[in-house]
């Protein structure tokens, strides 16, 4: 990874324990759609837009709290979007897990958790080890776009990300996959 005030632990995905959700079905990556992710799209608004808008390309909306989800998944039930697929389970065990190498053209991560206080600067997303699976999991091209109201958190993962080995900074908060 990289080194100075930008680098992270280096993520060990043999120490990520197995998700509870199942992965896709075997075929699933065989599919020519394109496919993009949304982590933590809550009771999945935007995620139901968003299929609704773009119904040549699958949208996994990985969502981890129980309550959240529950609702999400009545509203997935009531649109009956064929192009969205809701997992209910914590983001990077499953990730790490299910997604192969190259495979996701779009990640959304909206409004996440800031961890205001500095102490939980390692929990913010742009921070983890994890996003090296995350840039992995993008295909070539592949863009990951994260949205924050937040001036600090942008500030702040706009920097880092824009130093990560392999993306290139295409505005305040998308990258590419170069």
């Amino acid at each position: 990874m990289n080194t100075g005030e930008h680098s992270l632990r280096s993520f060990d995905a043999t120490t990520v324990p197995l998700p509870s959700a199942p992965g896709p079905a075997a075929d699933f990556w065989q599919a020519t759609l394109p496919t993009d992710l949304e982590i933590g799209p809550g009771v999945g608004w935007h995620s139901i837009t968003y299929a609704k808008n773009n119904p040549s390309r699958r949208l996994i909306a990985i969502e981890h709290s129980q309550a959240r989800f529950e609702s999400f998944q009545r509203r997935h039930q009531t649109h009956g979007l064929i192009n969205l697929f809701p997992v209910h389970a914590n983001a990077v065990h499953w990730i790490t897990h299910h997604v192969p190498v190259g495979k996701i053209e779009r990640i959304f991560i909206l409004f996440p958790n800031p961890y205001p206080k500095q102490g939980q600067r390692n929990k913010r997303w742009h921070a983890m080890p994890f996003r090296e699976q995350l840039v992995r999991a993008l295909a070539p091209g592949g863009k990951l776009t994260l949205a924050t109201n937040e001036p600090f958190y942008a500030v702040e993962a706009a920097e880092m990300l824009s130093h990560t080995e392999g993306l290139s900074l295409v505005d305040k908060l998308t990258v590419v996959l170069k």
